[in-house]
């Protein structure tokens, strides 16, 4: 019987385990994604600058 626990206390371990680096890659690419879109939005900022610029 000890060892039924112990085996379910490993599965509940890795089960923990494996959504926290779920967690951590959503956190990641959620904060890669507002950069890009951070970036692009001042990219576009300054080609209407220099288009406004050149007309």
């Amino acid at each position: 019987m000890a060892k039924k626990t112990k085996n379910l206390g490993g599965k509940i371990l890795f089960f923990i385990l494996g959504m926290l680096v779920m967690l951590a890659l959503d956190m990641i690419f959620q904060f890669n994604n507002s950069v890009e879109k951070g970036i692009n939005r001042e990219i576009n900022k300054a080609q209407q600058k220099i288009e406004e610029a050149l007309k």
